[in-house]
């Protein structure tokens, strides 16, 4: 029992004594190392490893600045505070600082500088010290003395005892406030320190006994809590983190409160103006009713934003998708097979095109149809079934497809045109082509008019021939003729109606101008190339 005491014993012991020596190390992790100067928003360090120029002010660039600039009574100040003027061997300790001679360049004295140029390539100033004035040609460095403060020229490729190193920032915080503990500041460029009175933005200050870190923003150059606690902290430390007020409770609790007029936040610390409204309303002018907020006033949506009462939602337009992040992406409709051949994703939307001897149906643009711009042309086959476009006829011994002459069949009263796939009808000198796209009537006016009667046909479409059917019979021939036409007509037009069915199949363009007795039966059987010959006499057996 008492060994199990004596080791009890010894553990707490071992504890207490770690922890004593984590802390212990901790304060020497933050020590001031390295003497520092923040003037406003420039801060001025020493850095005493011994170097030649370069491998020295590579120290400052890994800082995020560079040697030191002195262009000025302000920074040659804050160059007495920073240089060992007090020891023994101050007066041979040299320094390197941010000022040279270019190479091939020699000294000249037009200037405080003798043609000397500073890092930040500046030229002027109203501040030199020169121990002696220099004569070597560059390329020359110049080292500062830490007893005399005066500026000597030498090799760049010479170790001095350490270099001064500038950085600079947009603005600064001040000291924080901590009462009665002490405050450790560790700078972006790796330098601890208790006594700077200006800190650039990024230091992080570790406050004591509260061990609370707080670091400098560099938006609002103040200091914000790293890892904040629920509530307020002591009322010492930088007013306990209460906007307005921060009161001590009698146990020693702190608790914040705000102004009349406003009251406390969420997180027990900052004060917003009193509003007796929900969220997503706001008091009206009179501060009596409560009004929804239009949310949409305020740019909060990608696209397209939808107020509603207390709240809002985001949508997109047609084309996009909402992601989680109310951004509107854009929707690749390929990958839902939009289109019958190929498919190409556009912002917004997709466009469609198709193969080779197709062309975009001209009812819907996602799918194709066959295309055929000579006479004969290839039929287009899948397995056993082939088609030919629409106004031609199929072989199906050879797999030709052959153009229908539509002007064979006299679907126009006066002219007629055969183009491929199709027709046109047209009308004589003072006959204009009527609604119906095949007759004709005398002209008012008198001028002469032609209408195309035919489906739309593909651009790259150019007829190479045609057939025209001339109405030069007089007036009184074709009074004569009527009865005889009109029977002849209805007899040939029965006839090849009946051939045609057996033999071929055909597909007539949407709106084109067939006779009607073609129009009833738009869809013909499969004929071989015998009978083809019969059909149409150019067609070769």
């Amino acid at each position: 029992m008492r060994g199990d005491i004596l080791l009890l014993c010894l553990c707490l012991s071992t504890l207490l004594s770690l922890g004593l020596s984590e802390s212990k190390s901790r304060h020497q992790e933050l020590e001031e190392t390295t003497p520092t100067v923040c003037v406003s928003t420039v801060c001025y360090s020493l850095q005493r490893q011994s170097r030649k120029f370069n491998m020295a002010r590579n120290m400052c660039k890994n800082g995020g600045g560079d040697a030191m600039t002195i262009t000025s009574t302000v920074a040659a100040d804050a160059l007495s505070m920073l240089l060992p003027s007090g020891t023994p061997t101050a007066g041979t300790q040299n320094f390197w600082i941010g000022l040279q001679l270019h190479q091939r360049s020699c000294p000249q004295n037009d200037s405080l500088l003798w043609g000397y140029r500073w890092l930040d390539d500046k030229t002027g100033g109203d501040y030199a010290k020169w121990t002696a004035v220099p004569t070597s040609c560059g390329p020359r460095c110049v080292t500062v003395s830490a007893g005399s403060r005066a500026w000597t020229d030498r090799a760049c490729n010479v170790k001095a005892d350490g270099v001064l190193c500038e950085y600079r920032y947009a603005g600064s915080c001040g000291v924080l406030r901590a009462g009665e503990g002490t405050v450790t500041y560790a700078t972006p460029f790796g330098v601890n320190s208790s006594q700077l009175s200006e800190l650039p933005p990024g230091t992080v200050a570790w406050a004591e006994p509260w061990e609370i870190r707080f670091q400098c923003t560099n938006l609002t150059w103040t200091w914000q809590p790293l890892d904040p606690p629920t509530g307020p902290w002591s009322c010492r430390l930088e007013n306990g983190g209460c906007q307005h007020n921060c009161q001590e409770e009698p146990a020693g609790t702190p608790r914040c409160s705000c102004r009349p007029g406003y009251q406390l936040r969420q997180d027990g610390r900052g004060c917003q103006v009193f509003d007796p409204c929900q969220d997503g309303y706001r008091l009206d002018n009179d501060s009596k009713i409560c009004v929804d907020v239009d949310e949409c006033q305020v740019k909060l949506c990608d696209q397209l934003c939808i107020n509603s009462p207390g709240s809002y939602s985001c949508d997109c337009q047609p084309g996009y998708q909402l992601g989680s992040d109310n951004k509107c992406q854009d929707i690749n409709e390929c990958t839902f097979e939009k289109c019958e051949h190929r498919c190409s994703n556009t912002i917004g939307s997709f466009s469609c095109s198709c193969y080779n001897y197709y062309q975009p149906d001209p009812e819907d643009f996602t799918k194709c149809v066959v295309s055929c711009d000579t006479d004969p042309c290839d039929a287009r086959c899948v397995g056993d079934d082939c088609n030919c476009p629409t106004g031609y006829i199929i072989n199906d011994a050879t797999h030709m497809c052959f153009d229908i002459d539509e002007c064979e069949s006299n679907p126009c009263d006066e002219e007629c045109t055969n183009t491929f796939g199709s027709y046109k009808c047209d009308c004589k000198e003072g006959f204009e082509l009527q609604e119906d796209g095949t007759s004709c009537e005398a002209a008012g006016s008198g001028d002469g008019q032609e209408l195309v009667t035919q489906a739309p046909v593909p651009a790259s479409s150019t007829p190479t021939g045609g057939h025209s059917s001339q109405a030069g019979l007089s007036l009184g021939v074709v009074l004569g003729s009527i009865f005889a036409v009109a029977v002849l007509t209805l007899v040939f037009a029965g006839l090849g109606h009946h051939l045609l069915t057996k033999r071929g199949k055909w597909r007539t363009p949407h709106g084109a101008y067939k006779p009607a007795e073609l129009k009833q039966d738009v869809t013909l059987d499969q004929v071989t190339s015998g009978c083809q010959s019969e059909e149409k006499s150019s067609v070769p057996t």
